[in-house]
């Protein structure tokens, strides 16, 4: 064989090697699309400590692409939230769908931890202080006006007899007084 026609079986030989292990490439479907979208929301939101709106859209990347993954992240959102019912089951559901999942022991001890925090506040009684009793309105004797008007008109009265004149008699020449 010549040298050029060794080449040239080598680059067909290369060329049919290439074909049968390479794939067709695809396009990236609209679902997975959509979740990563999702996701990527989600991820800057649940960052900036935004975990309602992240909760909404990382539920909408599993609404797209239901991959158990997002669950963990939903739960995740609802242990932040304090709705420690919804992270319970979005685990769970989490463990379900991936029993082989690299971080089950953490997620286990999450969801322990998750039902012993449900069982405090279960368990917690709220003292609240007695309301107020019921406002009573105060007899019209009780009242403090009444009893300073009632001895500013009495200090007037007395004032007034005290300083009137008792009917004796006054002329412009002088008292006589007879022995």
């Amino acid at each position: 064989m010549t040298a050029s026609r060794l080449a040239h079986a080598t680059a067909i030989a290369i060329a049919a090697v290439l074909l049968v292990c390479a794939r067709p490439a695809r396009a990236e479907d609209a679902a997975t699309r959509a979740a990563k979208q999702h996701f990527a929301k989600a991820e800057k939101l649940f960052a900036l400590g935004r975990f309602d709106t992240a909760l909404v859209e990382y539920e909408a990347a599993f609404d797209a692409k239901p991959l158990p993954a997002f669950l963990f992240n939903i739960g995740q959102c609802h242990r932040n939230l304090h709705d420690y019912e919804a992270a319970v089951f979005s685990f769970r559901k989490y463990l379900r769908l991936l029993p082989d999942a690299e971080n089950r022991d953490d997620v286990e001890e999450l969801i322990r931890d998750l039902e012993a925090r449900q069982a405090a506040e279960r368990d917690r009684v709220v003292i609240a202080p007695p309301p107020p009793p019921p406002h009573k309105r105060k007899p019209l004797y009780k009242k403090w006006w009444l009893w300073t008007g009632a001895a500013a008109v009495a200090g007037g009265v007395t004032l007034v007899l005290v300083t009137r004149d008792r009917g004796v008699p006054t002329t412009d020449l002088g008292n006589v007084v007879f022995p």
